[in-house]
Order: structure tokens, then C-alpha cells, then sequence
């Protein structure tokens, strides 16, 4: 409902981060390993495959990231000191 004070309706939530979507993640998760999926609606079905998708998503970036990380510090890890200086890169 609306907020009359202000005259600004409540920003509508978001439904695929914080406190809110980990609730119904770990809602949906539960259910569906349960086999229990026939309970819910299909919007909520929608939104279920929806979230999972862009956890598939934020997972394959969080690995891609961290990849780089590795290969970035063994490749430093080959450098003098000489060198490091040289770049312009601190210890």
C-alpha cells in the first residue's frame, strides 16, 4: 500500500537480492528438493527459474574472477623485486 504521508508509494522490493530473496531461495530450495513444486503458482515458478538462472550466472563470474585473481598473483609471483619496481608495482 501506498505510503500517505509522503504521497510515494514503498519502493517495491527486489525479489533476487537481500534479506527477502534468500528467504524465498532457501523457501523454494526447500521444496523443490522435497518434490513440492506443485504447491506454487506460476509466477512464483517463473520467478524460481528466473533466480536460479542468475545464481548460475553470479556463481560462473565469482569463478571467473577468482581465476584471474590466481593467475594474476602466480604471475607476479614471478617477478624480482628488480622487476616490481621497474612495473611501478608495490610489494
Amino acid at each position: 500500500m501506498p505510503c500517505l504521508c509522503t504521497g510515494y508509494p514503498e519502493p517495491e522490493p527486489d525479489l533476487h537480492n537481500g534479506a527477502l530473496a534468500e528467504m524465498l531461495c532457501a523457501t523454494m530450495q526447500y521444496h523443490e528438493k522435497r518434490g513440492e513444486m506443485g504447491c506454487f503458482t506460476a509466477e512464483q515458478l517463473s520467478w524460481w527459474e528466473e533466480h536460479k538462472r542468475r545464481d548460475k550466472k553470479r556463481v560462473q563470474e565469482d569463478m571467473r574472477r577468482a581465476k584471474t585473481a590466481a593467475a594474476k598473483k602466480e604471475a607476479l609471483s614471478k617477478l624480482t623485486p628488480y622487476e616490481r619496481e621497474l612495473l611501478g608495482l608495490k610489494e
